[in-house]
C-alpha cells in the first residue's frame, strides 16, 4: 500500500530549528572540551611539550578528514537498516563512552607510575577516535538544519546556528580551567553526560531523516557573489589552518607569561568571543553583502592578528604581553568570523546543501586542521637544527603560516577573478553552504 500524502509530508518535513540548535549547543560543548580544552589538559596535567601539543592537533586533523569524507557514502550504504537519526545517536553514545577512557587508563596504571605516564596514551586515543566521530557528526547536523528549508528561511536558521555553536564554545571554555584544577579529567567525565543528554534530545525531537526540498527555486543573485564564494572556499580552510596553530600554541604561551591555568582558558576564549560578536553584527547589518572590501578586511585581520598573537610572547612578558595577546586574539576572532560568515552566506545564496556537500567542506576544514600543526612542528624543527638565525621558533612559525596564508589567498583571488558569470548554480558544481563549528567546530 503506498504511503499517504500526509505520511510523505511528515517524512519530508524539516526537523524543528530549536531542536537542531539545542543539539548543536550541547555538542559544541564537546568541541570546546575535546579540541581547545584537551590541549590545556595535556599541557597542564600530563606535561606535554609544544611538539606533542602540535602532534595532538595533527592527529585531530588527519583523523577528522575520513569521518567527514565518508559519512555521506556510509549513510547511503546503511540507509535500509538505519536512519541518519539512528546513526547520529550511535555517534553520540560512542563519544560518551570514549570520554571515560583516560579515567580507566589512569585507574588501571600501576601506582608507582608518575602522573604524566598514567593515562597520557589515552589522550592520543581519545583525540584520534573523537575527531572522526566529530567529522561525521557535523555534516549530518547541518543536513538536518538545512533539509526542507531554502532561501530566507534557511538563512535565518543558519544565522542562529552560527551564534549557537560559537556561543556554546565561548560559554564553555572559561569553565575548563577551574575543572582542570579541581580534577584533570573531570571535564571529560562531565562531557560524557552531555553526550548522553544530546542523544536523548536527538531521539526525542529529530525527524528520522533530514527534510527534503519539494522543489528548488532558482533565484537571481549578483554575479560578484560567485566570485566571492570562489575566493572564500579557499580562505575558509586557510582560516582553519591558522586556528589549528593557535589552539595548541596558546597553553604554553600563556603559561610562559605567568598566567595560571584557571585564567588561561578564559583568555584563550577571547578570539571565540570576538567571533560571536562578529556573527551577531553581520547577521543584523547587511551592508557587507557583495563587497570585496569585507573579505579583504577579514583576511587582513586574520593575518595581522595571528602574527601578533604568536610574536608578542616572544618579545614581551607580564601585563604588556597579556594586553597585546588579548587585543590580537580579539582581532583574530573578528577575522575568522568575517570569513566564516561570508563564506556561509554566499554559499547559501548560490546553491543548496546536502550531507555530501557538507562532508566535502568538512574535509577541506580537516585539511586546514592538518596543515596548521605541520607548520608548527616544522618551525620547531628548523630552529632546533639551527637552520634559522633565531633562538625562538615563534617568528619562524609566524612567517611560515602567514606566508602559506598569503600564497593561498593569492591563489584564491586569482581563481575568483577567473570565475565567469553564469547561472545561479553552475551545472555539475556542488555547493557547500554549511561548515563545521571548530571547529571548532566545528
Amino acid at each position: 500500500m503506498p504511503p499517504t500524502t500526509a505520511t510523505n509530508t511528515h517524512a519530508h518535513a524539516p526537523t524543528p530549528v530549536w531542536a537542531v540548535l539545542l543539539f548543536t549547543f550541547l555538542n559544541s560543548i564537546g568541541s570546546a572540551v575535546l579540541y581547545s580544552g584537551l590541549f590545556f589538559i595535556a599541557e597542564t596535567s600530563y606535561g606535554f611539550g609544544t611538539v606533542a601539543l602540535f602532534g595532538i592537533g595533527l592527529v585531530y586533523g588527519l583523523t577528522y578528514i575520513p569521518g567527514a569524507r565518508f559519512i555521506g557514502p556510509l549513510l547511503r550504504r546503511f540507509e535500509r537498516v538505519a536512519s541518519p537519526r539512528t546513526v547520529l545517536a550511535w555517534v553520540m553514545l560512542a563519544a560518551a563512552a570514549l570520554c571515560w577512557l583516560p579515567t580507566l587508563a589512569d585507574g588501571a596504571a600501576a601506582p608507582s607510575q608518575p602522573g604524566a605516564a598514567r593515562g597520557a596514551w589515552a589522550l592520543w586515543v581519545v583525540i584520534a577516535v573523537y575527531a572522526p566521530l566529530s567529522g561525521a557528526m557535523w555534516p549530518m547536523v547541518e543536513a538536518f538544519l538545512a533539509g526542507g528549508r531554502s532561501e530566507r528561511q534557511l538563512r535565518a536558521a543558519t544565522g542562529k546556528f552560527n551564534v549557537c555553536w560559537a556561543g556554546a564554545i565561548v560559554a564553555t571554555l572559561p569553565f575548563i580551567g577551574p575543572l582542570i584544577k579541581a580534577g584533570p579529567l573531570l571535564s571529560l567525565q562531565l562531557l560524557s553526560g552531555v553526550h548522553v543528554v544530546a542523544a536523548a534530545v536527538l531521539l526525542a525531537t529529530f525527524r528520522p531523516r533530514p527534510g527534503r526540498h519539494a522543489h528548488l527555486h532558482a533565484h537571481a543573485h549578483p554575479p560578484v557573489y560567485r566570485q566571492l564564494l570562489s575566493l572564500l572556499r579557499v580562505l575558509l580552510p586557510t582560516a582553519f589552518l591558522f586556528i589549528s596553530v593557535i589552539s595548541p600554541y596558546l597553553p604554553g604561551a600563556l603559561r610562559g607569561i605567568g598566567l595560571p591555568v584557571e585564567w588561561a582558558t578564559s583568555i584563550a576564549s577571547t578570539w571565540l568571543g570576538a567571533r560571536v560578536v562578529t556573527f551577531l553584527i553581520m547577521e543584523r547589518w547587511h551592508g557587507w553583502h557583495g563587497r570585496w572590501s569585507t573579505v579583504a578586511l577579514g583576511a587582513a585581520l586574520l593575518l595581522g592578528s595571528f602574527a601578533a598573537v604568536v610574536i608578542v610572547p616572544a618579545f614581551a612578558s607580564g601585563t604588556p604581553a597579556l594586553v597585546g595577546i588579548v587585543l590580537a586574539l580579539a582581532g583574530f576572532g573578528a577575522g575568522v568570523g568575517v570569513i566564516y560568515c561570508a563564506a556561509l552566506y554566499y554559499a547559501m545564496e548560490v546553491g543548496s546543501a546536502e550531507v555530501d556537500a557538507g562532508g566535502t567542506h568538512e574535509t577541506l576544514i580537516g585539511l586546514g586542521y592538518t596543515a596548521g600543526p605541520m607548520c608548527g612542528i616544522a618551525s620547531i624543527w628548523i630552529v632546533e637544527r639551527g637552520l634559522a638565525p633565531t633562538g625562538n621558533y615563534e617568528p619562524v612559525m609566524a612567517a611560515m603560516v602567514c606566508g602559506a596564508g598569503l600564497l593561498l589567498g593569492g591563489w584564491g583571488l586569482a581563481r575568483a577573478l577567473k570565475t565567469r558569470n553564469g547561472p545561479s548554480t553552475p551545472p555539475g558544481v556542488p555547493t557547500q553552504p554549511l561548515q563545521s563549528p571548530d571547529g571548532i567546530g566545528h
